[in-house]
């Protein structure tokens, strides 16, 4: 009786732990292929940013970019040309240093489209006509991709 117990109970956890899924290290996101690579595009783009690399940080966006800024008002809405040609210059020319960190708490692929929701904090060090300061951000945010070409480009959310 004790051995059928001993044998059923290891089964258990035999079964229970090959059910189970590995994280990815630091988060409670599951380690598939899918979200490891959607992972691996923010840890380039965190690098880009810290190193205010503009050519780096483009080349992990979609042509299709598209950013409603969350409001119904299209004034504050712009597409890929506008954040490559103005908003992205001009905030790494303010900014005289970054630094950014994320946890990643969810990431949802369906299909060819996936999210990322994460947790970031960020700081710059901001040149103003009155001297430089130090800017400091602490939110919740959701950036989205979608799979071009074999790879997860960010779409919305930057």
């Amino acid at each position: 009786m004790l051995y059928a117990r001993t044998v059923g109970l290891c089964l258990f956890l035999v079964t229970g732990l090959a059910c189970a899924h590995a994280m990815i290290p630091g988060t409670e996101v599951p380690d598939t292929s899918d979200n490891r690579e959607i992972f691996e595009v923010l840890i380039k783009y965190k690098t880009a940013l810290e190193a205010r690399d503009k050519d780096g940080l483009l080349a992990l966006v979609s042509k299709k970019y598209f950013e409603d800024n969350g409001t119904p008002d299209q004034s504050d809405d712009y597409g890929y040309e506008e954040l490559a040609s103005k908003i992205m210059p001009e905030a790494l020319a303010a900014a005289k240093e970054m630094y950014a960190d994320f946890q990643v708490h969810e990431v949802v692929v369906e299909g060819d489209k996936a999210h990322a929701d994460l947790r970031y904090d960020s700081r710059a060090k901001v040149e103003l006509p009155s001297g430089s300061l130090w800017d400091s951000h602490r939110e919740f945010n959701r950036v989205e991709f979608q799979r071009e070409n074999g790879r997860w480009m960010i779409v919305s959310g930057l």
